[in-house]
């Protein structure tokens, strides 16, 4: 499995578009605290952060490129029955994938976040306290969990489907439509439902960890991966392949 880890991890790193993928999410981080510091000064500069990191263009240009090295060419090509071929079983397949996917979006996060903290302080203008920096921090990282949780959902989809289209499909729908159209849900009928989804329990979250109270959200949230896991190596088990 380590073998298999490091093998994939050498495969992505030399995909060229998770390479742009960070290029443009740095230079559309820019663009938003440029306009906070601009707009209010030193509270602008975390809610220009903030702005960059709610958007749908920056969980875009991460996810998307992320979902499409690790799992992109799975399904379509033999290199799944090659690997199974040679003794890796289906259940840690499943979890190399996911866990290939985690550090390679956490590694783009920890990109983002030394240049976030670069750009503070080269800016002697903004002025952030350490509870600030911290909660700035966790929030970087709850996003970190968020996208991680797009990616488990639409592997899910994709290993479902036994269609890659249609996971490269869920990818791109969870990170640009996700929130707004559980929004239109409750507007229209008037049902409270965001607040039990993955994304309003991450942000529930983070509103108890700023006023100094324990994340339980976390867990249930953690229960939302950890279930698209195991269905998908569940089914993943019955899936029959042509060697």
């Amino acid at each position: 499995m380590r073998d298999l880890l490091r093998a994939d991890i050498r495969r992505i790193s030399r995909m060229w578009l998770i390479y742009i993928g960070l290029f443009i999410a740095m230079f559309y981080i820019d663009f938003k605290i440029d306009e906070g510091v601009i707009n209010n000064g030193s509270i602008g500069f975390i809610s220009g952060v903030q702005a960059a990191f709610d958007g749908a263009p920056l969980a875009l240009f991460v996810v998307f490129p992320v979902f499409y090295a690790v799992f992109a060419h799975e399904l379509s090509s033999k290199s799944m029955q090659c690997i199974l071929g040679h003794g890796i079983t289906r259940d840690k397949l499943i979890a190399t994938k996911l866990l290939d996917a985690a550090i390679v979006l956490a590694a783009i996060y920890i990109a983002i976040t030394v240049w976030i903290l670069y750009r503070l302080s080269d800016n002697t203008s903004v002025i952030l306290s350490s509870s600030q920096k911290i909660n700035l921090i966790i929030f970087i990282c709850l996003r970190w969990v968020r996208h991680l949780g797009y990616i488990a959902f639409s592997a899910m989809i994709m290993y479902l489907s036994n269609f890659t289209a249609l996971g490269v499909i869920s990818c791109l729908a969870f990170t640009v439509m996700f929130k707004f159209i559980f929004k239109v849900i409750e507007f229209f009928a008037g049902l409270s439902i965001y607040d039990y989804t993955f994304d309003g329990l991450l942000d529930w979250a983070y509103t108890g960890i700023e006023v100094g109270g324990f994340a339980w959200q976390l867990i249930p949230a953690a229960g939302y991966i950890i279930a698209a896991l195991v269905i998908t190596i569940i089914f993943f088990r019955r899936k029959e392949f042509d060697f």
